[in-house]
């Protein structure tokens, strides 16, 4: 899991370092997600949406929806949130 120091399979996210360019004081909320619903989410995006992307994609889409049903948002249709996903095609070529 990604909730400590220690193991964790979603490849390019974690522990392993703090990038120079973060600016934490830009960050409002940060979201912790482990590896499992991580790659879920990866796996359904490339079943039902086409997206060839990995664990780190899924952890991006799966903390977005927490904190879309953290604000109580999901069921308003005033609210828009933007997801990034942070994958390409190339790892996933041979895998």
């Amino acid at each position: 899991m990604n909730t400590s120091q220690g193991s964790y399979k979603i490849e390019g996210i974690g522990y392993d370092f703090i990038p120079p360019v973060l600016d934490r004081s830009l960050v409002d909320e940060w979201v912790k997600i482990s590896d499992v619903p991580s790659f879920e989410y990866a796996r359904s995006m490339i079943r039902n949406e086409g997206l060839l992307c990995g664990g780190s994609s899924g952890s991006t889409m799966y903390g977005a929806i927490q904190f879309i049903k953290r604000k109580g948002w999901e069921k308003d249709p005033t609210k828009r949130v933007v997801v990034l996903l942070p994958d390409g095609v190339r790892n996933y070529i041979t895998k």
